[in-house]
């Protein structure tokens, strides 16, 4: 769930951002050096929800999903810095890409318990 409403928040900034940079050219600075903590603090819940699900389910799918959302930020904050579009639009598609590996998760790791019960 955590996961789920970060990612969101994740698009709702990468959909954002470039308004408030148009409007302030000020904040051009403050919202792109923000990438790289923000990428550290998905990466940090990404273990915290993906390591135990993955225990659960073992599902690779999720990991893949995870990987592929990760590796879409990354590249995001780091490799098109300066290409506010292409940065957006990477940005967008790694936080979409992060909610279904949540959101597929928490669906495996739900069956798993009404296995178990």
């Amino acid at each position: 769930m955590v996961g789920q409403v970060l990612s969101a928040l994740c698009a709702v900034h990468c959909v954002s951002a470039p308004l408030l940079v148009t409007l302030a050219p000020a904040a051009t600075s403050v919202v792109g050096g923000a990438h790289p903590v923000l990428l550290a603090l998905v990466i940090g819940v990404a273990l915290w929800a993906f390591v135990p699900g993955y225990r659960c389910h073992r599902s690779r799918s999720v990991l893949a999903l995870a990987l592929t959302g990760i590796s879409l930020l990354s590249v995001a904050a780091f490799a098109f810095e300066g290409n506010l579009a292409l940065e957006t639009a990477l940005s967008l598609a790694g936080a979409s890409v992060m909610m279904a590996a949540h959101w597929l998760n928490r669906k495996l790791l739900r069956e798993e318990h009404q296995h178990a019960h």
